[in-house]
């Protein structure tokens, strides 16, 4: 069988999985019940879902042993202090302009609060304060970034960026508030051009995983 399609097949499980929850927790209106348990657990599910998926796609389209797979979706030893600091550094000016338009928003009676995002946060563990941002960030940009963005990429790179974090940002749907798709689609972008730019996942995955960690470490130490 062509390796296009077999490829296509595997891609098939991680769409399916994103957005038939995206839509199942739409139908449920959005309610959930998080604990520290199920937050884990939902993100190991995540990575073996999404990361796997991506590495089984790259071994299917390209071939070879566990170091292509992974230089293929771009994990490269290559300019990586680099990659993280510019990273770290998109995330913390993000974060300052992000918080600043919410603040305006706020102000003129605008409704920022989520239900979801705050039983998230109240589930926070110590360990689950590094735990969290680790796992989604590394999903998320394996699947998103390193392998949906950079196959994109042959049809332009603007056009990849925009594609890619608009599926990023439908993703989080199951937030249940139009702001938690806005901001995410927006980061998308930023974290799409440190994937450019770079050519290393480490740059987008440690923008990803400060930007997260910045906000839970907030709620934890408040």
């Amino acid at each position: 069988m062509n390796r296009r399609i077999v490829a296509g097949v595997i891609l098939l499980i991680p769409l399916s999985y994103i957005y038939g929850l995206s839509v199942l927790s739409i139908f449920m209106g959005g309610q959930s019940v998080v604990t520290p348990l199920l937050l884990f657990v939902s993100l190991v599910v995540n990575l073996l879902v999404m990361g796997g998926s991506s590495i089984l796609c790259v071994r299917v389209l390209y071939g070879g042993g566990a170091g292509r797979v992974f230089r293929n979706l771009y994990f490269r030893k290559e300019g990586a202090i680099r990659s993280a600091v510019t990273g770290i550094f998109a995330a913390v000016a993000f974060l300052f302009i992000l918080s600043l338009a919410i603040y305006a928003l706020q102000s003129t009676g605008y409704e920022t609060e989520n239900g979801m995002a705050d039983e998230i946060a109240d589930s926070i563990t110590l360990p689950l304060l590094f735990a969290v941002p680790l796992l989604s960030a590394l999903s998320e940009e394996m699947f998103f970034r390193a392998f949906l963005q950079m196959r994109l990429a042959k049809y332009g790179q603007p056009f990849a960026i925009v594609v890619s974090s608009v599926l990023f940002g439908i993703a989080h749907l199951s937030y249940g508030n139009l702001l938690q798709v806005v901001v995410p689609f927006i980061f998308g972008i930023v974290l799409g051009y440190l994937m450019m730019k770079n050519e290393n996942i480490v740059a987008p995955f440690s923008a990803h995983f400060a930007f997260n960690f910045i906000q839970l470490a907030a709620v934890f130490l408040s």
